[in-house]
């Protein structure tokens, strides 16, 4: 019989949830206290004791601060408690956040195992219920900023008889970091038969017979964090025979939806609101379907969506004007599950005649032209996406805006976002009164056989 264990990645008890709608609980009945890490550590416990797992491993930056160790203190009590009388051992590492509190955490709970205090590494040998060995190996961070890796001092000596098991916070792959920098090709030389990590909280696959990688954050604490978070059930048939499975038990979840807003069938623009709503539904409706066998268990509570609306159409001014309208975003209760938008990002671009516009040598006219040479993609486009390229590059570079972790765009992605923001700006220019003319209903096109000098300077 397999051994089981049962990890969780950051938990960051203590903190809250970010950029929920105001009102959710007076609309949902669902309060801020069953959307925290708290109740998803709750609800992991639960979890543990119905799976009869033989311990659960914590990956660092179980506290949130030092700050929160005394709420967080009888939140994890009460659950160790809870696996103790179940026979569940609790083992742990600190984190870079935790590295004060959890000690001081671990020291008021006898059954909380606390491994590598003060950075050195240490095992422990777990035979539960299962009859089959593991050796979990831990290192803790033993202060805030550790600029080496961890695995120049691990002395790994393992039975090969028996399974092996690293849990580790680190930063993988970052280069120079001071939150212990870990090369993957290290891991992989290591005689670990997994890695189970801390840190970042975007979860990996942890796919294939010897997983390494991230276990995520256990709540998705902001729409930064998107996608399934949950613990991690690692069964453990003997050396060289692990595998990961994430149960998504966040009760919280953020995504993306992709909207297209057309304007088929919008007899004028005041139909666009009801495109717009019943656009979004449907997005969140097939959200849900596609999420559905990732919801067997239940938990889930709310899903934030940050909507990316496309699409080119010639009421585009007053599309820019609905989306704006936060009253307006749309809500929708699915099988128990909350939908609500948290955010839109504007994509869509106005449908313009840019050859028209281009025949013009007033600012809109002189904007057009600049749009065509983009769209031609000839060596004008390519100079300029360079230039673009190179500053991106520079401010890329920079300390402060390593830590977002964001790829470098490509030149196809740089000319994309030129052209978009430059037909947006071009659409504003035509909406303005011209300078010689009336100051209302100014025309947003030339009409047929009048030119851009004929309606005045915008």
């Amino acid at each position: 019989m397999a051994a089981k264990l049962l990890f969780v990645g950051d938990i960051h008890l203590g903190r809250r949830p970010r950029r929920l709608p105001v009102g959710l609980e007076d609309l949902t009945g669902v309060g801020i206290g069953e959307l925290t890490p708290a109740a998803a550590w709750r609800s992991s416990v639960r979890l543990a004791v119905e799976l009869e797992v033989d311990a659960v491993v914590l990956a660092g930056d179980v506290v949130d601060d030092v700050e929160n160790r005394f709420e967080a203190a009888s939140q994890l009590q009460r659950g160790v408690e809870e696996l103790s009388r179940a026979g569940i051992g609790v083992f742990a590492v600190a984190g870079n956040h935790d590295v004060e509190a959890l000690p001081r955490v671990a020291d008021q709970l006898p059954e909380f195992h606390l491994l590598g205090r003060r950075g050195d590494w240490e095992s422990v040998r777990i035979e539960g219920r299962s009859g089959t060995p593991v050796d979990l190996w831990g290192w803790s961070f033993p202060r805030e900023r550790v600029e080496t890796s961890p695995l120049e001092r691990m002395p790994l000596e393992r039975e090969p008889s028996v399974a092996c098991l690293g849990v580790l916070h680190c930063d993988l792959d970052a280069g120079r970091s001071p939150y212990a920098p870990v090369a993957r090709r290290d891991l992989e030389a290591a005689q670990a038969d997994a890695w189970l990590l801390g840190h970042i909280h975007k979860p990996h696959a942890l796919a294939g017979a010897r997983p390494i990688g991230y276990l995520g954050s256990l709540v998705g604490l902001d729409p930064g964090e998107p996608g399934p978070h949950g613990p991690w059930l690692v069964e453990v048939d003997g050396p060289g025979r692990v595998s990961a499975t994430q149960v998504p038990l966040s009760p919280i979840r953020w995504e993306s939806l992709a909207v297209e807003l057309g304007e088929q069938g919008a007899a004028d623009e005041h139909d666009i609101g009801d495109a717009w709503v019943a656009a979004i539904i449907r997005a969140m409706r097939d959200l849900h379907e596609r999420t559905a066998s990732e919801r067997e268990r239940p938990g889930l509570r709310v899903v934030g969506c940050r909507v990316r609306v496309s699409g080119r159409g010639r009421h585009h001014a007053h599309v820019h004007r609905l989306l704006l309208d936060e009253s307006a975003w749309p809500q929708r209760d699915l099988d128990g599950v909350h939908y609500f938008v948290e955010k839109v990002v504007e994509q869509a671009v106005p449908d313009l005649d840019l050859a028209r516009l281009a025949q013009g040598a007033d600012p809109p006219g002189l904007l057009a032209q600049r749009l065509l040479e983009l769209q031609a993609d000839g060596e004008p486009a390519r100079a300029l996406c360079a230039r673009v390229a190179q500053h991106l590059e520079s401010a890329l570079a920079r300390p402060r805006w390593q830590q977002l972790r964001e790829p470098m765009p490509s030149e196809h992605e740089i000319s994309e976002r030129i052209a978009r923001v430059a037909t947006r700006l071009l659409d504003e220019l035509l909406e303005q009164p011209a300078a010689a003319g009336p100051s209302e209903g100014a025309e947003r096109e030339p009409r047929a056989g009048q030119s851009l000098t004929d309606q005045g300077s915008a």
